[in-house]
């Protein structure tokens, strides 16, 4: 599917909303995710059919993840909203930025584990990335299995997404089209986050793979 880059309505945030991490201990890093919606908004496109405000990406995740349950259901809302929309997503869009809303990319480190990050940087080729503030549009994700083991607070889910990526002349610099993958993740039992009404533990992603791989949430 072709992509074509529309300028996104401003997103607005607000604790009762989503996406405000709870800690145990308040840390700099932590406090980032209340910016990130302001950083986000105004200078964000997205793609055709995607969430334009806040409340449509809550409704959009929640509709995705409505097969599922339970652990499963916190696993693939947490990926959609939490680290891939609001993680990967800034550091696509500022990881060569020099805007004030630049150290919005460090949740990446906070949210996609080394093995994970490695992957990424390597499929992206991100380091040839010329500076400036880039325009993401995605991620479109549609979760296509999932398994969960609350014994372990692992999760893998596989999933098809979209992704693109442009610099600020508007030339493709990364893209994902009905791209499968293959996501381990790891519940943290001491941070939360909201998604509308409801709130959810966060999940970290251990590590990314590309493809359908026959991988099982174990200790």
């Amino acid at each position: 599917m072709p992509y074509k880059r529309i300028q996104a309505k401003n997103i607005t945030m607000s604790a009762e909303q989503g996406g405000i991490l709870q800690r145990n201990k308040r840390t700099a890093a932590g406090l980032l995710c209340a910016a990130a919606f302001a950083g986000l908004a105004g200078e964000s496109a997205v793609s055709a059919g995607q969430p334009q405000t806040t409340n449509d990406l809550i409704e959009q995740t929640i509709q995705e993840c409505a097969s599922w349950q339970g652990h499963r259901f916190e696993a693939c809302a947490a990926y959609i909203f939490n680290d891939a929309h609001f993680s990967l997503q800034a550091y696509y869009k500022y990881v060569k930025s020099d805007s004030i809303f630049s150290g919005l990319k460090d949740r990446f480190q906070l949210k996609y584990m080394p093995a994970a990050r490695q992957k990424i940087n390597q499929w992206t080729n991100i380091s040839t990335w010329p500076r400036g503030t880039n325009t993401v549009d995605g991620p479109e994700i549609q979760i296509l299995a999932a398994d969960s083991s609350l014994k372990c607070n692992k999760a893998v889910l596989q999933t098809e997404e979209n992704w693109g990526v442009f610099d600020k002349a508007g030339d493709l610099l990364y893209r994902e089209d009905h791209e499968l993958h293959t996501v381990l993740l790891r519940r943290v039992p001491d941070e939360r986050f909201r998604l509308g009404s409801r709130v959810l533990h966060a999940w970290v992603v251990d590590n990314i793979y590309k493809g359908q791989k026959n991988i099982k949430p174990t200790c």
